[in-house]
């Protein structure tokens, strides 16, 4: 099972337990209002059995919590290592990316010609310096015969996006997950016959 899938599973089921937690202890407290005002044992009994199941949703709860925390280490993991991946890979990584920056600069500094793809990279990376290399483009351009033309340094690139968070939701989830269903809150949990 996935990630993006498992996550959301024991989420759910954790506030199915936190809702039951929170019934249980309003028929508990209830129960043992009705104890001391009619002191009938009956009503000691009920609060007694409900705090059963408060423990048992309790040890339910931990379990649960468990299990989603081990899945998030799982996808925080995942998604540092693809990040980790895309900084050093020597074609996409940050210093392939400063280097083409700065090749960008270089050329318009020059005088020559840019794709307007390389420009609006340099742009996005820094307005400031993309004014300044646009501006020596323009004086040295208007100096030079005759000026080159260059191609996109970005053009090899895939036109996919750099999503480590989507490489971490599409990892498989490791180890065995416990089942979940909505069936098995109220099975486990349902110490007093009540739901």
């Amino acid at each position: 099972m996935k990630l993006k899938d498992a996550m959301p599973i024991y989420q759910r089921y954790r506030q199915q337990l936190v809702d039951q937690t929170r019934s249980l202890v309003k028929q508990r407290d209830a129960a043992k209002a009705k104890f001391e005002a009619t002191n009938d044992k009956t009503w000691s009994d009920e609060a007694a059995t409900l705090q059963l199941s408060i423990e048992k949703t309790q040890e339910e709860f931990d379990k649960n919590q468990e299990v989603l925390d081990g899945l998030t280490e799982q996808w925080c993991l995942a998604a540092n290592a693809e990040n980790a991946k895309a900084l050093a890979d020597p074609e996409t990584g940050m210093a392939a990316t400063m280097s083409k920056i700065m090749t960008t600069v270089a050329r318009m500094c020059a005088g020559d010609k840019v794709p307007y793809a390389d420009e609006k990279k340099l742009m996005e990376y820094d307005s400031d310096l993309y004014g300044k290399a646009k501006q020596a483009q323009m004086m040295m351009a208007a100096m030079k015969e005759k000026q080159k033309e260059y191609d996109s340094l970005w053009d090899d690139e895939e036109g996919g996006e750099y999503d480590p968070e989507g490489v971490a939701d599409n990892t498989e989830a490791q180890g065995e997950l416990p089942e979940v269903s909505p069936e098995a809150s109220s099975e486990i949990l349902d110490v007093t016959g009540q739901q």
